[in-house]
């Protein structure tokens, strides 16, 4: 009697020890690790003319205090693909980066925040005065 409880102790510790080595060791000894690449961002390119050209200053057109959303591609916006903390209050200045023309609407690709930029239609835009 006395014996097996001391194989189900030696078991049990065993075990314990196999669940520590599965949680604490390391793959590195098997698997050599390498460096992910960081993908880096495409300026999308020139595909259509519109009222302002690529390198222009203008200002976000909008009515009063209401800001004005960028959208992740030149399509409408709705509330699924504005771009994080990517809004242009109004009479803000920007530079155009790049302009599409999608169903007959010109979207232009401006950012107000630099570290987010996005799209915006042709119809929030006006000329610096």
């Amino acid at each position: 009697m006395i014996r097996q409880r001391y194989f189900s102790l030696l078991l049990v510790a065993l075990a314990l020890c196999m669940a520590t080595l599965g949680c604490w060791s390391s793959d590195t000894l098997f698997i050599q690790l390498t460096a992910t690449p960081v993908p880096t961002p495409t300026v999308p390119a020139m595909e259509a003319e519109g009222l302002f050209n690529i390198g222009d200053t203008v200002q976000i057109a909008a009515t009063g205090v209401g800001s004005v959303y960028l959208t992740e591609a030149p399509e409408p916006v709705t509330r699924r693909n504005r771009v994080a903390n990517a809004n242009c209050y109004p009479n803000s200045t920007v530079t155009i980066a790049s302009v599409q023309r999608i169903d007959e609407v010109t979207y232009y690709h401006i950012a107000c925040n630099p570290d987010a930029p996005g799209w915006v239609a042709e119809e929030f835009l006006k000329a610096s005065s």
